[in-house]
């Protein structure tokens, strides 16, 4: 486990310091009444990918892929193009590199790509070490960076401003189409939760927690709808089982946030994990978990899993 969290992100820790409180729960008999197939998506449909892969941010446009990947040492964001039906071999972006970056998440406009990295704040900085379950984490910490798309590729990262990166430990972002952020960083409990920073006026607004997120749990990796019609998280909240994280779902009613339905329980068992991303048509759900392809749990390794959510979807009204 300390390998996979050195290579990857703070979400790996979850059996550790999130669901410390989590008691077996009768599964409902509702389970899987949405069922769809589990297919791997990398290693698998991306070629030449290594057993260490999370969080596919895809173009709008569905023709390119950018993932966290650790081919030697470092976590490095990767990009792999759809080209006469096939995806190609995967590159490092031109944006990442020299540091652990990762956990790249697209605007929904496409202009813009934003990611967490241990990269010094200023130039004359040195790496960030992270802070995070009550445990230092040397060198590896996150703060968010936004890089711009422009007509001749992408420009230089820019740090995101100090009421996002309020620490050195935030990581997994998610956009909306106004530009508001959603992301995580740890509490002085050390349990990682998610905010949501209103972006007005071409400024950031504080942080605020949404209201699914509690305390006796911890909440990470958030993905969100555009629109924000409903948003999928991490967490090992009951009925989650021991040391594992399950996928939730939220949607977004008149009164706010829905209560969090467990997606492992309403689609299939082998869906759970961390590092939730979506299709630009919303309707296939992207995580990573530890799960190989024979159905063994490889501490070593990390894979992407993908599966249709257009049947809860629309069960929800979408």
């Amino acid at each position: 486990m300390k390998r996979i969290t050195k290579l990857f992100t703070p979400a790996l820790l979850l059996a550790v310091f999130i669901n410390t409180n989590t008691k077996a729960i009768t599964i409902s008999a509702d389970t899987n009444k949405y069922w769809a197939e589990v297919k791997a998506f990398a290693p698998g449909e991306i070629p030449g990918v290594a057993n260490r892969a999370a969080a596919p941010a895809f173009s709008p446009d569905g023709k390119a892929v950018y993932f966290g990947t650790s081919p030697v040492k470092d976590i490095t964001i990767m990009v792999s193009y759809y080209k006469d039906n096939k995806w190609t071999e995967p590159v490092i972006a031109p944006f990442s590199g020299g540091f652990h970056n990762l956990e790249p998440a697209f605007a929904p406009n496409g202009k813009y790509l934003v990611f967490a990295s241990n990269r010094p704040a200023s130039a004359s900085g040195e790496i960030i070490d992270g802070y995070w379950g009550k445990k230092n984490y040397p060198g590896n910490g996150g703060n968010l960076w936004k890089v711009d798309l422009t007509k001749k590729g992408w420009g230089k990262p820019q740090r995101l401003p100090d009421v996002i990166n309020q620490n050195n430990s935030i990581f997994s972002p998610a956009i909306t189409a106004d530009g508001s952020v959603y992301f995580m960083l740890p509490d002085t409990s050390g349990r990682f939760h998610i905010r949501r920073s209103q972006y007005k006026n071409g400024e950031y607004q504080t942080p605020v927690r949404p209201s699914f997120s509690v305390d006796a749990y911890g909440d990470v990796d958030p993905v969100v709808a555009p629109d924000e019609s409903f948003l999928i998280f991490s967490s090992g909240r009951p009925p989650a089982l021991p040391h594992t994280a399950d996928l939730f779902i939220v949607f977004r009613t008149p009164k706010g946030w829905s209560e969090p339905l467990d997606l492992r329980q309403l689609i299939s068992d082998k869906v759970f994990g961390v590092e939730a991303r979506l299709s630009p048509d919303l309707k296939t759900l992207y995580f990573s978990n530890q799960r190989n392809a024979a159905g063994v749990t490889v501490n070593t390794d990390q894979y992407i899993w993908q599966v249709d959510i257009s049947k809860v979807l629309k069960a929800h009204g979408l």
